[in-house]
């Protein structure tokens, strides 16, 4: 069964992308893996229309999902990219879970 991720994904000022980077790798991404339920983080030079940030963060399961959002840890991680928010534009925010089986489905002609 694949595991559920969270996808990240942004266009950061070049101008700033150094310090940005920087400010990831030493308390952002720390604080990230304290979140209830991620287990691993990658992260992408993503350049798809724009967009020059990307990261994947994989969960333990299905079942953490919600507690990792609701998680002080989580509230914390978000609070930290409030200070970059001027120098960021086209954030997304993705989770990529198991939709479960689905039903059948009949095509009557």
């Amino acid at each position: 069964m694949a595991r559920p991720y969270l996808v990240v994904r942004a266009r950061i000022d070049p101008s700033i992308m150094e310090e940005f980077e920087r400010w990831y790798q030493e308390v952002h991404l720390p604080n990230v893996m304290k979140i209830p339920g991620i287990q691993k983080a990658f992260r992408s030079n993503c350049s798809r229309q724009g967009i020059n940030w990307a990261t994947i963060y994989e969960f333990q399961d299905d079942s953490v999902v919600q507690e990792a959002f609701a998680s002080a840890e989580a509230a914390q991680a978000r609070q930290d990219w409030e200070r970059w928010l001027p120098h960021v534009s086209e954030l997304s925010v993705e989770v990529y879970a198991n939709l479960g089986p689905m039903p059948p489905y009949h095509h009557w002609n």
